[in-house]
């Protein structure tokens, strides 16, 4: 039994308008099984006058042994007018219909397929030359009306009839040894090569994905769409002067907290955006720059700015004098503080409105800096966004905030891959997973860091070279702990022009950033790469892990020991 392509059922085939072709589909299951038929063939030709022409072919059939075969089918009865050269097919009621010459129809295919394989690569380097040929099926017509047929390149040979149909593979048999000529060597069969060849171009599902950028993109709008229907959230707490919104990681809390301080701001209220991490803060400061009455800095940002400015005002450096007084003490958790209480009287500049983000990692003495700045003043604003299952740092025990957290529930960011991996670190209330199914997590499981580095920088530039993907949209990121050993090893790997890597800065659309997993928290990539399975495990470091894959927005590759990257997964 042949095959024959597209496999039409049934109900498929009471649909096609011509019962002629409905006919021959079905006889075509009767020739054998070295031959393959495709049903109404399209093609496009190159004319004599260099345009292009397109065309269709009722059935195509490939053999084995014989060569290719174009036939053209005509139901109903037909005329030929040689005077006009008109053709005219006779439905049943005897109505008219003028219609293409179909032995040009048939020849016309034959040479278009002739064109396709010449202009194949994979076809040329078979250096296969089969016998072509083309026929004419009339199924309607007896064989006293194929005799009338006959003409100049209409040869009774060519031409098959009702009685043909009904014995179809002796006439496809009749038809192909018609165009074979036995004396000529040139031609040769198209054996096993060619009609694999055949069936890996025409007669194999074929499946193209759209570029991962287009995905990356798709998902990115339903995301906005998503952030925009939670920040729906402030429009409940409006009237509140002071409120502590709680959430998972890719809830949108720094969206809602930069949303917040933005409306504040334009409504003439002196704000100050606080976080934690000074890369989120120079992210946040580059995107409100621009913003009268608002300022957007880390905590540790601020405790400068007053310095500078006290300095200017007194002489007095009270970060200097705080390190002297507190000796022995931490810098950034006793000492800035310290100076920041300090420097307040010093400095004439008070916020009306201040806006936390990262709540969570700032520490009990940073909030007595913060109840001054707003000289505990109830009709001053003060808003907290924090997730406390993200405290990388060390625990606070006081929060200025006494009323109940308002917790929002999904989770905005991540794929809902993502999200299902990260959140099994999470503890607290619910958080839903957002609707973007994402794909599977990637995983680069290579021995030693020298050969995890070459695999990582090969994934990136299939990313960059084939998926059309924006440097901008991808970070690597290392344990904070030994970053040196591993930064290195990357940035030592050639990108293509105009791409290179970088470090501590986001949103560069022509760089490849990498970052430290600590100095990441409360930012987001398209892609992360998670270079520090071998350094982070479960057991002693889930906050870590928690906020490291929560970092990747649609994408997901953790790179490290086939085993640490095994035990990540398993969940």
């Amino acid at each position: 039994m042949a095959r024959v392509f597209p496999q039409l059922n049934e109900l498929e085939l009471r649909k096609l308008k011509s019962r002629a072709e409905r006919n021959v589909y079905d006889s075509c299951a009767e020739l054998d099984s070295e031959t393959v038929v495709l049903f109404s063939f399209p093609w496009i030709k190159l004319t004599s006058f260099g345009t292009r022409r397109d065309g269709e072919t009722d059935f195509l059939l490939f053999h084995k042994t014989k060569g290719v075969l174009s036939i053209e089918v005509k139901g109903g009865g037909v005329v030929f007018d040689p005077a006009t050269g008109q053709w005219t097919s006779t439905d049943r009621h005897g109505v008219e219909n003028p219609i293409r010459d179909p032995f040009q129809q048939a020849l016309d295919a034959k040479y278009a397929f002739r064109d396709f394989l010449n202009a194949d690569r994979e076809w040329k380097r078979l250096g296969l030359n089969p016998t072509l040929g083309h026929a004419v099926l009339v199924p309607d017509i007896n064989s006293a009306g194929a005799q009338q047929l006959q003409g100049s390149g209409r040869q009774l040979e060519i031409i098959g009839c009702d009685e043909d149909l009904e014995r179809f593979p002796a006439w496809v048999e009749s038809v192909f040894d018609f165009w074979h000529n036995p004396n000529d060597t040139a031609r040769t069969p198209l054996g096993t090569a060619g009609m694999e060849f055949i069936k890996r171009r025409l007669c194999t599902r074929i499946e193209v994905k759209p570029s991962l950028s287009s995905v990356l993109a798709d998902e990115e709008q339903e995301r906005i769409r998503l952030t925009t229907d939670q920040s729906r959230t402030l429009l409940l707490l409006r009237n509140q002067k002071r409120a502590a919104i709680s959430g998972g990681a890719g809830t949108g809390k720094t969206v809602l907290a930069l949303e917040k301080a933005k409306s504040l701001a334009e409504a003439g209220v002196n704000t100050l955006l606080l976080c934690y991490n000074d890369p989120l803060a120079d992210h946040l400061n580059e995107i409100t720059q621009d913003i009268e009455h608002l300022n957007a800095m880390s905590f540790h940002q601020l405790c400068r700015f007053y310095r500078d400015v006290a300095l200017t005002n007194t002489g007095r450096d009270f970060i200097k004098e705080s390190l002297e007084f507190n000796a022995g003490k931490s810098k950034f958790d006793v000492c800035f503080p310290y100076a920041l209480d300090e420097a307040i009287p010093h400095v004439k500049i008070q916020y009306d409105a201040i806006i936390i983000d990262e709540a969570q990692d700032f520490r009990d003495d940073y909030w007595m800096a913060i109840d001054t700045l707003l000289c505990e003043d109830e009709g001053k604003h003060l808003y907290v966004f924090f997730d406390p299952n993200q405290q990388l740092y060390e625990k606070n025990s006081y929060f200025p905030i006494t009323e109940e957290p308002y917790p929002l529930s999904w989770n905005c960011r991540n794929t809902k891959i993502i999200h299902d991996l990260a959140y099994q670190f999470y503890k607290g209330d619910p958080t839903e997973s957002s609707p973007i199914p994402g794909e599977a997590v990637e995983v680069i499981a290579e021995s030693g860091l020298k050969l995890q580095a070459k695999k990582l920088h090969l994934h990136i530039l299939n990313l960059l070279n084939n998926e059309s993907v924006s440097p901008g949209d991808i970070c690597v990121l290392v344990p904070s702990e030994k970053a040196k050993d591993y930064t290195p090893l990357l940035k030592a790997n050639p990108l293509p022009k105009g791409v290179s890597w970088i470090e501590g800065e986001m949103g560069n659309r022509k760089k490849i950033c990498i970052e430290t997993v600590r100095r990441f928290k409360g930012l987001e990539a398209t892609y992360i790469y998670f270079w520090g399975a071998d350094a982070y495990n479960r057991e002693d470091h889930p906050e870590v892990l928690y906020v490291t894959l929560s970092r990747a927005k649609s994408r997901l590759c953790i790179i490290g020991e086939a085993e640490a990257c095994k035990s990540l997964l398993d969940h």
